[in-house]
C-alpha cells in the first residue's frame, strides 16, 4: 500500500471480471462479476470503479489487463475477440476518470506474465516464451526479466498460421494456430469421434479416467500445440517454454504427443513448463505489473 491506497489488478475476461488489491505480498480478491460479448467497457468499468471505491477511496492506481490488441500508450483497445464491444475503448481515461488515479492497460497475456516475473516463476535471466491457452492462444516473450513489445502487440502467437486456407478465425485470417490448438478445437476433436458435444473440463476427467476418446482428442491436439511451438522454437530458440491457462492442465494428457512433433520439426531441445495456475492469476498481475512501474 502506497500513501495513496492500494494497486489495484482489474482482470476483464470473456466471462468473469475479477477486481483485487496487493496488500504487502498478498494478494486480495475484492470482488468478481459477469462480463460476457455483451458488456460495454463503460459499464464494466463503472462496476469495477464501484467495487474498488468502496474499500479505497484514493487508489493509488489500476491495472487492467484483457485479451486483443493493445495500445499501451494511449491506453485504448484496438481489438477484443471476445468482447467485441470493446474493441476502440478508451480504457484508461474512462477508468481513470472514474477513480482519479493512473491507470495502466496491457493484453491480459503480459500481465499474468508479469506477475509470473515478479514472484520468480519466470527467471529474470534467457530468453523465454510463455503462453496461455484456453479459448485460445496468448503468448509473451520475455527477455532478461522485461517483456519484449516490439512495435506494440508482439506474441500474439496464437495468430501465426500453421494452415494455410484452413479454419477461418474471427481476427479475419484462417488457419490460426489457435484454431486448432484452443478450447472449441479440443471440443471439436472429442466430438469428431463420438459424436458427442462436451466441455474441455469433461473431457479432461474423461482422459483422466482412461476414456479412450477423450485421450484420442488430448492426442490430436498435442500433435497440434507441439507444430506450433516448433515453428516459435525456430523463429525464436528461446531458453524454454512456459503454460499456463485453464486447458494446460491437460499437459499430462498431450505433452507426449506435443513432444514427439516438436522434435519431428526442430532441432531444439524441449523445454516446457507448468506455471502454477490460479483464477487470480490475471489480476495479480496487473497489480503487480502497476505496482512496478507506477511505485
Amino acid at each position: 500500500m502506497s500513501s495513496n491506497g492500494y494497486y489495484w489488478g482489474i482482470d476483464v475476461g470473456g466471462s468473469f471480471t475479477k477486481v483485487g488489491y496487493l496488500s504487502g505480498r498478498n494478494f486480495i480478491l475484492a470482488d468478481s462479476f459477469r462480463t460476457g460479448e455483451s458488456a460495454t467497457p463503460e459499464a464494466t468499468l463503472e462496476k469495477a470503479s464501484e467495487i474498488i471505491l468502496s474499500r479505497d477511496s484514493t487508489p493509488a492506481a489500476a491495472g487492467l489487463g484483457t485479451a486483443g490488441l493493445i495500445d499501451r500508450e494511449n491506453g485504448t483497445v484496438q481489438f477484443s475477440p471476445n468482447l467485441p464491444l470493446w474493441s476502440g475503448a478508451q480504457v484508461r481515461k474512462i477508468l481513470g476518470d472514474m477513480l482519479k488515479a493512473p491507470v495502466m492497460l496491457d493484453n491480459d497475456c503480459n500481465v499474468f506474465a508479469t506477475g509470473a516475473i515478479c514472484s520468480g516463476q519466470i527467471p529474470s535471466h534467457g530468453l523465454w516464451l510463455f503462453l496461455t491457452l484456453g479459448t485460445g492462444i496468448g503468448g509473451t516473450i520475455i527477455n532478461s526479466g522485461e517483456i519484449i513489445y516490439g512495435t506494440g502487440n508482439s506474441g500474439e502467437f496464437g495468430h501465426t498460421t500453421v494452415m494455410a486456407d484452413g479454419i477461418p478465425c474471427p481476427c479475419g485470417s484462417s488457419g490460426c494456430w489457435e484454431r486448432y490448438t484452443g478450447r472449441k478445437a479440443l471440443e471439436w476433436y472429442y466430438r469428431r469421434i463420438t459424436g458427442s458435444a462436451i466441455s474441455p473440463l469433461e473431457i479432461f476427467a474423461l482422459a483422466s479416467r482412461g476414456d479412450s476418446a477423450a485421450r484420442e482428442a488430448y492426442r490430436e491436439f498435442g500433435r497440434w500445440f507441439g507444430i506450433g511451438l516448433a515453428n516459435l522454437a525456430n523463429s525464436f530458440s528461446p531458453h524454454g517454454f512456459f503454460i499456463a491457462g485453464g486447458l494446460s492442465a491437460g499437459l499430462a494428457h498431450f505433452g507426449i504427443t506435443a513432444r514427439r512433433e516438436f522434435l519431428k520439426r526442430c532441432r531444439h531441445r524441449w523445454s516446457l513448463s507448468l506455471l502454477e495456475d490460479s483464477p487470480l492469476a490475471g489480476a495479480l498481475g496487473a497489480a503487480s505489473m502497476v505496482r512496478e512501474r507506477c511505485s
